[in-house]
């Protein structure tokens, strides 16, 4: 819900590892596809609270949903089902993330070996298939007992996420090349966990965030920053013959109306807000100054320390993962957060995360090239979900022409940036399969494959053959 100066070169001098096929993936999250909540010693993390005890999915769609069985996908017999849907669709690269509790059912302390032995099978799974583990340290099921400690707000969590990532390195790193640090971490703190908040405390508009309550979380996602800046540091200290990155929810921010001032500013500090704010520490090793000056004029409590800037700067990810569905666009509007309206999709055809413009996808592409540093890049969100009939089954199959033009329409613009020299090295579609959306529970479908949440049956959607031609069309262009 998630970007730069890196070269690459010294990248392979330092890691030994070697980029030679372009990767095609699909993306999963733990929480949204594994269900098994309670099985084999794992801990709650803070989904199973929001949708077991506060209910959130009923807050925002009016239904009690919960990912307590999910896909199945913790089951073996399930997941070897759909690891061969992987192969037949032709992908080379699975992106899952790993459930914290599942390893440490306290997110601090003691280890569940059970955890550890069914992602040990997973990835051999993967690998014996010709399929690469791409694995998420964090995707936003954060261990509900730290939660309780205060969560990303405090201090302590860069310690627990650091022990956490050691443990996933030294168990897995050997045969995982790619790790991502954390996804998200704009949603994950600016939307997702406000809105959970909200709903715990019983605000009528979950979604009615306030300048005072984003200016609150900027810790959290600064400790967020520098979990993902320390985590690199420990990977990198094993020695590990592998690459590290780290997943960022990226749109290119338009004014509502280009002829007004007020909302070009405005669109200039949501690119600041949602952009920005990460992409700076990552590859300039600091914060923009004119974002830091706004969270601190509303939160002057917020003053990151020489320290911190030091372990930013001295920790660039190896990589970074791009999940880009729409541009952001907003208006200057003083009731609200910062002044800042972002507006709803204005197409006549909507889709659920916002306007379909794969040109500024290729525009972000190109930016993060000219003003980062051409890092390597790797795609690792790509979607659309557009409700109605395009995700109807009738007769069988599921005709998701929208969908499949999306992919075909994004793959290309990604394709065109790489032939003007940004260092793309994958594509990742979100998803192979319908899940579990978070607050929108398993209303809105982006999968490939359509699953029948009763019998979990799974039927492969016409965007499921497009994307096949697609990654048989380009391959390792």
């Amino acid at each position: 819900m998630r970007i730069f100066l890196v070269i690459f070169t010294a990248l392979l001098s330092s890691t030994a590892y070697s980029q030679s096929n372009f990767l095609w993936a699909t993306a999963s999250s733990a929480y949204q596809v594994e269900g098994a909540w309670q099985a084999d010693g794992k801990g709650q993390s803070i989904w199973d609270v929001y949708t077991n005890k506060h209910q959130v999915t009923q807050a925002i769609i009016n239904e009690n949903q919960t990912g307590n069985l999910a896909l199945n996908e913790y089951d073996r017999k399930q997941y070897l089902q759909d690891i061969a849907l992987m192969k037949k669709l032709g992908i080379n690269s699975y992106r899952f993330s790993i459930s914290w509790t599942r390893l440490i059912p306290d997110g601090d302390g003691k280890i569940n070996q059970a955890g550890l032995d069914h992602y040990t099978q997973f990835i051999d799974d993967l690998l014996q298939n010709g399929i690469e583990p791409m694995v998420t340290i964090y995707h936003w099921d954060f261990p509900q007992a730290l939660a309780e400690k205060g969560g990303w707000h405090n201090p302590e969590s860069v310690k627990w996420f650091d022990n956490y990532a050691h443990l996933i390195f030294t168990t897995y790193g050997k045969k995982v090349k790619k790790f991502i640090t954390i996804n998200e971490p704009y949603f994950n703190i600016f939307w997702a966990e406000l809105a959970a908040q909200n709903i715990i405390n019983k605000v009528s508009n979950p979604m009615a965030f306030t300048t005072e309550s984003c200016s609150k979380e900027v810790l959290a996602a600064h400790h967020l920053m520098l979990a993902n800046a320390k985590a690199i540091q420990t990977y990198r200290s094993l020695g590990l013959k592998g690459i590290v990155g780290v997943t960022l929810g990226l749109a290119p921010t338009l004014p509502l109306n280009d002829q007004s001032d007020a909302d070009k500013k405005a669109a200039i500090r949501q690119d600041g807000i949602q952009n920005r704010w990460f992409l700076d520490p990552l590859f300039k090793g600091t914060y923009p100054a004119d974002i830091l000056r706004l969270y601190q004029q509303h939160n002057p409590s917020f003053q990151p320390s020489a320290a911190d800037y030091t372990l930013l700067a001295a920790n660039k990810p190896d990589f970074l993962g791009i999940n880009y569905y729409a541009p952001s666009i907003v208006n200057e509007d003083s009731s609200m957060p910062f002044a800042l309206n972002w507006q709803n999709n204005p197409d006549s055809i909507k889709s659920f995360n916002g306007p379909v413009r794969p040109e500024y996808l290729h525009h972000l592409l190109v930016r993060l090239k000219n003003e980062y540093g051409n890092p390597m890049m790797i795609i690792t969100e790509n979607g659309a979900g557009f409700g109605d009939k395009d995700d109807e089954l009738a007769n069988g199959s599921v005709q998701d022409n929208h969908r499949a033009d999306y992919l075909k329409r994004h793959i290309e613009a990604a394709m065109a940036a790489r032939k003007e020299g940004v260092n793309l090295q994958g594509y990742t579609a979100w998803s192979l399969f319908d899940n579990f959306e978070w607050f929108y529970g398993y209303t809105s479908r982006f999968g490939l494959v359509y699953i029948n949440y009763k019998t979990q049956e799974r039927i492969p959607k016409k965007s499921f053959l497009v994307y096949k031609d697609l990654i048989k069309k380009y391959g390792n262009k």
